[in-house]
């Protein structure tokens, strides 16, 4: 491969990466905003939610504890909790 197409992906990917971190910041402020309306409250929003965190676990890991314990304490209140 030449030196020149080797930078050209380079370039590509750093940019797709971006515009994939804008998507993911977007998505995560929208999804909080819908959490905030009654409206929008759904079994299908926090199915949405759930997924979310599971493919975003990774970053996840870098928050503190007590943000962890409140995200669990506000889980364990959703009215439309399936039961295992």
């Amino acid at each position: 491969m030449q030196l020149s197409s080797k930078i050209h992906e380079k370039g590509y990917s750093s940019i797709m990466n971006n515009k994939v971190n804008i998507l993911n910041e977007r998505l995560a402020d929208t999804l909080l905003l819908d959490l905030d309306d009654p409206n929008k409250c759904t079994p299908g929003l926090y199915q949405i939610i759930r997924g979310y965190i599971n493919d975003n676990r990774e970053a996840l890991d870098g928050l503190p504890s007590e943000a962890l314990d409140h995200l669990e304490k506000m889980t364990d209140s959703i009215p439309f909790r399936r039961q295992v």
